[in-house]
């Protein structure tokens, strides 16, 4: 497990160096969509009966359509898609009524599918146009994923009280002060060499912050495969699970470093 887990890693860790370092914009929010759409997709697979294949496709679609209109980071054509997404899916669903029982809580699932991945995750490509976009990309993501590899040898090695087992039996408060760590060491290290000019108190905040959020992130996707009765949203990644495990902590902490970087910076 602990193999695979890091080939997994390694084998990442050249493609989005070379796609967010290198890459133009339009590539990297190829990689977010293509990214958005297997997590959707997944997202479905957890909520959704097998046999709703159709909405699962139009759901993955009208996600992908929603991360478009983020990426052109107007506010008025993403709030004209939203309201396009809502309304169609009413529509669609009056048309092909068939269980009435069953219409509320797919067309629910379905909307959310649609806002908790096409909303959420395309906020790496409005962080990729800033000023400074790429080291931020880079920031958000090392700094989240070095706090989640503390976390999970943190717990592991020191792990003695459940944070919050109803949700989550494995996590532990040992591992969440862990993940704290790794964020503030992650955070003021990458800050030394690629974003010095940020003063070192907004740093430390977003450190806390993004630990806050993706911790938050993480337990959301737990409580809903709880739900769903399985371990991982899939098997895309060995030793992580599927593209939904690797990202549940991006989707929260990548919109609070944008708006941060935005309203406060």
């Amino acid at each position: 497990m602990e193999l695979k887990r890091w080939l997994t890693a390694l084998s990442l860790i050249p493609v989005l160096i070379l796609v967010i370092g290198i890459g133009s914009e339009f590539i990297f929010f190829g990689l977010v969509l293509t990214t958005t759409a297997i997590a959707i997709s997944e997202f479905y697979s957890l909520v959704l009966p097998t046999d709703h294949k159709k909405e699962k496709i139009l759901g993955v679609l009208l996600g992908l359509l929603l991360a478009c209109g983020i990426y052109s980071g107007e506010g008025l054509f993403v709030s004209g898609i939203s309201t396009f997404i809502i309304l169609f899916l009413f529509i669609f669903f009056l048309v092909r009524i068939q269980d009435l029982t069953s219409i509320t809580p797919t067309l629910a699932k379905l909307i959310m599918g649609i806002f908790y991945i096409g909303l959420l995750f395309p906020h790496l490509s409005l962080i990729r146009g800033m000023q400074f976009g790429k080291q931020w990309v880079f920031f958000v993501l090392v700094v989240t994923f070095m706090g989640d590899t503390a976390a999970y040898y943190g717990g592991s090695y020191f792990g003695r009280h459940k944070l919050y087992p109803k949700v989550s039996p494995g996590k532990t408060i040992e591992g969440s002060m862990a993940c704290f760590i790794g964020n503030i060491a992650a955070a003021l290290t990458f800050r030394k060499y690629f974003l010095n000019h940020v003063e070192v108190y907004h740093c430390l905040i977003l450190a806390l912050a993004l630990g806050i959020m993706g911790q938050l992130g993480d337990l959301c996707e737990s409580m809903i495969k709880r739900g769903a009765g399985v371990k991982d949203s899939g098997k895309l990644l060995p030793g992580h699970g599927g593209m939904l495990d690797r990202i549940d902590s991006i989707l929260f902490s990548a919109p609070f470093l944008y708006y941060y970087a935005v309203l406060i910076l």
